[in-house]
């Protein structure tokens, strides 16, 4: 019972501690309670017990038994003997070395391993973050406008009853207003999707209720620099692998110098002096053609993949690191343009439209265009902060050991 509380309140921890409104305290909080992660961290527990194993020598064999007992069991007074021994086999020191070296690369790697995983996590957590608040602030953007649009409704319906315009412009203006709620409808399940990740990643019931949180209006001013560190968890963890296949090049070539076998053992005869025996065994490495040679060159094609992987993820890095530096590039000078000069423009220009249309200057197509307009790029203007936001996660996310970029939707 104790354990099964201990496990509920290690899942249910995150529920209250998470702050909604910080987009790195889910991410963190996600990391904390990933199974993945937690499978990664026994995995190194597994691996660091195995270097205290790897360097020892194997347990010795005792012996007992009789020997030379004639089939008709009588005792032949010259051979038949109680036997007792032990055996030890004497593993190298060299190779010893080498196992235990190889042990400890290995708990390195699935440690950078682990490193680079939790990047990932956090990664695919402030995305689906980004996701969410975006969604959640274009909808509040689309609710806004939905009362703007019942404006000109009500516009057309004074106009109408002074027979300044035509019953059509007042059932235009209600389409325009059931449109911009079935955009709002949209939006709010964008967020809904994007809520339904978050709530699987921080093993939350899929009934918890999550505040809304909507994204800040500031955009980053900077962030992390495009560029691929010398090393990263990733890099390192194949940088690990690539020593690892130089011991095991090491274990190769130490066929050729086999371990030692030593047996001792002590003879009882009843009717004779007792005797004692000490044997020593060792592998004769005759057939290095066949059996060590071949293994030795395995080992160095290992070590030349593993060499190579590292280039391929440098390049694969190197491309996903220049699409997100080129992403975030578009997104801060769009915003600059939007918070500027579109929106507001938009504003004023529908605004405008509205004026005259009520005045009878303006034309009812030109108000709903205007109003349509605003819609749009107050909705573009949220979406290329998430864009901004989502390639500094990434960008940060390679730089911190991800193996890979994640995929940004970008407006066209």
């Amino acid at each position: 019972m104790r354990i099964i509380i201990s496990i509920w309140f290690v899942v249910a921890a995150p529920a209250g501690a998470v702050d909604w409104h910080s987009a790195q305290s889910v991410a963190h909080a996600a990391a904390e309670v990933s199974p993945s992660l937690l499978a990664l961290k026994s995995e190194i527990a597994a691996a660091r017990e195995r270097v205290i194993s790897a360097g020892s020598l194997p347990n010795p064999m005792l012996m007992g038994g009789v020997q030379n007992q004639q089939v008709d069991l009588s005792i032949d007074r010259q051979m038949t003997m109680y036997m007792v021994g032990a055996s030890q086999t004497i593993t190298r020191g060299s190779r010893r070395d080498a196992l235990r070296t190889a042990a400890q690369l290995d708990v390195e790697r699935l440690e950078r391993e682990h490193d680079a995983q939790r990047a990932e996590i956090e990664r695919d957590a402030l995305m689906a973050y980004f996701d969410a608040a975006a969604a959640q602030s274009e909808a509040e953007a689309a609710d806004e406008i939905v009362k703007l649009a019942k404006s000109i409704a009500e516009a057309a319906r004074v106009r109408y009853e002074t027979g300044a315009a035509v019953q059509s412009d007042i059932i235009r203006a209600r389409l325009q207003e059931s449109d911009v709620r079935h955009q709002l409808l949209t939006l709010r399940g964008r967020r809904q999707q994007a809520i339904a990740r978050l709530v699987a990643m921080l093993q939350l019931p899929a009934d918890t209720s999550i505040p809304a949180f909507a994204m800040q209006h500031e955009h980053e001013a900077q962030g992390e620099q495009a560029s691929v560190p010398e090393s990263t968890p990733a890099i390192a963890a194949l940088e690990a692998e690539v020593r690892r296949a130089d011991e095991e090049i090491r274990l190769a070539k130490l066929a050729t110098r086999p371990d030692w076998n030593l047996e001792a053992s002590y003879g009882v005869r009843p009717y004779e002096k007792d005797v004692i025996s000490v044997v020593g065994r060792i592998e004769l490495p005759i057939r290095k053609k066949t059996m060590i040679e071949p293994r030795i060159r395995e080992a160095i094609a290992r070590r030349e993949a593993a060499l190579k992987q590292i280039d391929v993820l440098r390049q694969q890095l190197r491309g996903e690191l220049g699409v997100a530096a080129a992403i975030r590039s578009e997104a801060r000078e769009q915003i600059a343009l939007h918070v500027n000069e579109l929106v507001p423009q938009a504003r004023l220009g529908f605004e405008s439209a509205l004026g005259s249309y009520q005045a009878g200057k303006a034309t009812f197509e030109s108000t709903l265009a205007s109003l349509q307009s605003y819609l749009t790029l107050n909705i573009d203007y949220y979406e290329f902060l998430r864009q901004e936001r989502q390639a500094n996660a990434n960008i940060d996310a390679i730089r911190r050991g991800a193996r890979s970029g994640a995929s940004i939707g970008v407006m066209r």
